[in-house]
């Protein structure tokens, strides 16, 4: 499933090297404010093949996955940042959405500190008791 996925963004990234030059799109790669971009999204690329080929299991899926999401985000702010004012507009609704989910966040943050001070609890107590 990943590898249908990578493989199209490879043969996307030769096609835009083939319509614009290999040289115009390697500058435009690593232009300063879309080095971090470049960075991450080539990264993730190779992230996703490598755990997809190397990593098994559940755990594996899992990072899997989040190398292919974080592959998909940088594709859609890549593909957000040719348009007219959409890199000032793609920073504008990221704030937002961080000042919106920030409460969310620090709620789950919080209530996973609980749980986790229970178990530990239920833990110690157990070992106590079976000593």
């Amino acid at each position: 499933m990943f590898l249908c996925w990578t493989f199209p963004q490879f043969t996307k990234i030769r096609y835009t090297v083939l319509n614009s030059g290999p040289m115009e799109h390697l500058k435009s790669m690593i232009a300063p404010d879309r080095l971090w971009f470049t960075l991450v999204y080539v990264g993730s690329m190779f992230m996703t093949l490598y755990l997809t080929f190397t990593v098994g299991g559940v755990s594996g899926y899992l990072w899997v996955l989040s190398a292919s999401a974080t592959q998909m985000l940088a594709l859609m702010y890549y593909l957000i940042s040719f348009l007219p004012g959409g890199a000032s507009g793609l920073k504008y609704v990221t704030a937002a959405m961080g000042h919106f989910l920030k409460p969310v966040l620090v709620f789950c943050a919080r209530a996973q500190a609980v749980c986790l001070a229970r178990f530990v609890g239920w833990f110690v107590r157990s070992s106590a008791n079976s000593d």
